[in-house]
């Protein structure tokens, strides 16, 4: 049973999406409130929020992994922070939530895009049910790479992020909103179908993406950029790079292609990967066969 849901925005303080959502829920507790659910809301990173940047000294989203909490020569805002939410939360195996749902939002074309951190019965059936609720809906996996993660959410047993885009930072934007909102209406739809065990029938089968790793911008000596995404690639985001596409126009006007094998792509140009100079992220296809 699913009893304690959290709804968080603000991790990344320059998402005004899930801001915006958990301030409206916070001044409307009405609007989320469902028989036999306790649900709150959090707001993450409020120096970040206030500051409108994504972090102050470390990403917040990479600071719940052991290794980050438990190195005591770690400092900073985000690392303070953690401290904190986990004190509030509780850790890994002992959360007061049964489920954290993680709301971002991201520049890149990543539809609604919602992303587990683990595979089992109960999110597998959770994706089933959102797939079927919408046509934009593409199911990412982190699961494989990070085997304890680092995302807040995963403080809990139940857990899942929800990043809505293209959508540019710091920006309201009524469609990335409106999009938000229902895709947290239909999860929670799904937790009281799923504890009332009225689940209606669902496809044996998901689609999920899994990442595989990063590609980066061309850099000179001094680390500056030389070369832009491809116009070919931008915004194709879960689409399949071939061998010999095109990814970079460099500053010379030659083109760089892709050399290895063909791969899908997202996170195409996102701007909040900059600063570690990723330009895309590389993903493996996968149909996953239910658990009946």
């Amino acid at each position: 049973m699913i009893k304690k849901i959290l709804l968080v925005g603000g991790t990344h303080g320059n998402e005004a999406t899930g801001i915006f959502l958990i301030k409206k829920w916070q001044q409307s507790p009405h609007l989320l409130q469902r028989d036999g659910l306790v649900i709150d809301t959090l707001l993450a990173n409020p120096a970040a929020i206030a500051a409108g940047k994504r972090y102050l000294d470390k990403d917040l989203n990479r600071c719940f992994s052991a290794a980050v909490l438990n190195d005591t020569s770690l400092q900073g805002q985000e690392i303070d922070r953690a401290h904190e939410l986990v004190n509030q939360l509780g850790a890994k195996g002992q959360c007061h939530y049964d489920l954290i749902i993680d709301l971002h939002t991201s520049t890149a074309n990543m539809g609604v895009n919602l992303v587990l951190t683990q595979h089992d019965k109960f999110h597998h059936d959770m994706m089933a049910y959102m797939l079927e609720q919408r046509d934009d809906v593409v199911v990412t996996s982190e699961a494989e790479m990070i085997p304890d993660h680092h995302f807040l959410c995963a403080l809990a047993q139940h857990n899942l992020i929800v990043e809505v885009g293209p959508v540019a930072q710091n920006l309201l934007h009524h469609e990335s909103i409106e999009k938000t909102e229902q895709a947290v209406t239909q999860l929670l739809d799904f937790i009281e179908l799923y504890n009332a065990n009225s689940l209606p029938s669902l496809s044996p089968s998901i689609e999920v993406f899994e990442y595989t790793g990063k590609v980066y911008y061309p850099v000179n000596e001094d680390q500056d950029i030389i070369g832009v995404v491809h116009s070919e690639i931008q915004g194709q985001d879960f689409s399949l790079l071939n061998t010999g596409g095109a990814i970079f126009k460099m500053q010379d006007g030659s083109v760089i292609t892709h050399r290895d094998a063909p791969t899908y792509i997202s996170f195409v140009n996102e701007a909040a990967y900059y600063d570690q100079r990723i330009a895309f992220c590389t993903l493996d296809r996968r149909v996953i066969q239910r658990q009946s």
